[in-house]
């Protein structure tokens, strides 16, 4: 694969491939689910269902990764145009690389009684690089407000490998980003750690 190459992108049969940006769900058990994708020129597109999920190291030139079979929904679009919205198709979404596809060796080796599994929400860019968005621990919904450091380490006293991130949060409802109390907004500072295909916290932090 090339250097310059998009890997996350989409293609539709006989069609070329068009780099996305996509946010995406990971979730405790180390699944992936698509939710939303963003084409170049802004158009935004909502994943109504996912008609199957499967590893595409057999595709030629292309490595390790996932490809989704999906149906979008045009929600937004550059052109301004309401007669495009709400129109409906299937393509085929691609992830490639290791980052996505990577195996749970590591439960049977550390035990993780440390650790609280979580989702997370992330917008991953076609270049692979993403921002954390949400997670949710213990019920309570996460906004990530920003990201003050990304570093291999994990938390020494739940396994000690992996990468942290360090990152500003507030507690926010389920389906928006007001605060549930805005007179006792809840903001901290948080570690939300990655390690092979899952992501955790430290239990009791």
């Amino acid at each position: 694969m090339l250097a310059d190459s998009p890997i996350i992108y989409i293609k539709q049969s006989g069609e070329p491939s068009v780099p996305v940006t996509v946010r995406i769900v990971w979730l405790p058990d180390g699944q992936i689910k698509p939710l939303t994708y963003w084409m170049p020129d802004g158009s935004r597109f909502e994943v109504k269902h996912m008609y199957e999920r499967s590893p595409n190291a057999f595709l030629k030139d292309r490595g390790a990764g996932l490809r989704f079979r999906v149906k979008a929904e045009l929600t937004e679009t550059a052109e301004w145009d309401d007669e495009l919205l709400h129109a409906q198709h299937e393509t085929y979404l691609y992830f490639i690389g290791n980052w996505f596809c990577g195996k749970s060796f590591i439960d049977g080796r550390y035990g993780h009684k440390g650790k609280e599994f979580i989702p997370v929400t992330l917008d991953v860019f076609p270049n692979g690089e993403y921002e954390l968005v949400y997670f949710k621990v213990n019920e309570a919904r996460y906004a990530v407000e920003k990201t003050v450091a990304v570093e291999p380490r994990g938390n020494f006293n739940a396994g000690g490998i992996g990468i942290r991130h360090k990152v500003d949060v507030r507690v926010v409802n389920e389906n928006d980003d007001e605060d549930p109390d805005p007179k006792n907004s809840v903001r901290r500072l948080a570690s939300v750690y990655f390690e092979v295909n899952k992501w955790y916290v430290a239990k009791g932090v």
